[in-house]
């Protein structure tokens, strides 16, 4: 049986009906659209690394409501699909590929200095290599890569002609975003990873006012570091892709 759907145009409009923090806000532009049902909606927005659908609210009726909307052709293959981190029965579901169970942390506030922050400086496109090089090394089930759509600019950590650390500013609806912060395998524990983290928030802090990223809910280790750094705030999300 289908649903009744009441839709949504605009940032706004969507922000006023879901809530307007740091999450909500990053996966919402001007052009997006929401539909909702009785106790779950679910909002469509262009990015430039997936067309992305991000659905909130109770479990059954938010399955109720990707189940229409499927039907209803609006979510298409290729899709990111992200869900609540509570709603199990996704998992199951044919035509979804589970991509990662994850944690959208946020902070408005500077972090505490760290004494290595002085040595993180942008990493120039010509040094790419070395930022793909690096993450298959100390990152290799990341899916981002060194020029990919939506990355503003990469920041870095070199000792000589060695590129210890590396994270990527990939800032989006007007919320600072940090994306594939990685530590050499060798060079961990010493403190890259925080003067890193650190000195970015600090330069989008000033930029955004506000700055996210996304850390695997089986990472406890980088979750103590987040929440060292001032990263308080969480939503839970499981993301998919739409395959079929």
């Amino acid at each position: 049986m289908s649903q009744k759907l009441t839709s949504i145009v605009g940032r706004t409009e969507i922000l006023k009906e879901v809530g307007d923090d740091p999450y909500t806000r990053m996966s919402v532009s001007d052009s997006s659209v929401a539909y909702s049902s009785s106790r779950a909606i679910a909002w469509f927005t262009n990015t430039p690394w997936a067309p992305l659908v991000t659905l909130r609210g109770d479990a059954e009726d938010s399955l109720g409501l990707y189940a229409e909307l499927r039907r209803l052709g609006r979510i298409t293959v290729g899709s990111w699909l992200r869900t609540p981190l509570s709603t199990e029965a996704f998992n199951s579901l044919p035509g979804l590929r589970k991509r990662e169970s994850w944690l959208f942390r946020w902070t408005s506030s500077p972090p505490p200095p760290y004494g290595k922050e002085d040595k993180v400086v942008p990493v120039e496109s010509e040094n790419h290599h070395e930022i793909a090089r690096l993450l298959r090394s100390g990152n290799p089930d990341t899916v981002i890569r060194p020029d990919d759509p939506g990355i503003h600019r990469w920041y870095g950590i070199w000792e000589g002609d060695q590129l210890l650390a590396c994270g990527a500013d990939r800032s989006f609806g007007g919320v600072g975003y940090l994306a594939a912060i990685t530590v050499s395998p060798g060079e961990r524990r010493k403190g890259y990873g925080a003067a890193l983290t650190a000195a970015m928030v600090r330069r989008l802090i000033l930029a955004m006012g506000a700055v996210g990223l996304g850390v695997n809910i089986a990472n406890l280790g980088a979750i103590a570091l987040y929440e060292r750094l001032g990263f308080k705030d969480s939503v839970g999300v499981t993301t998919f892709e739409v395959v079929d």
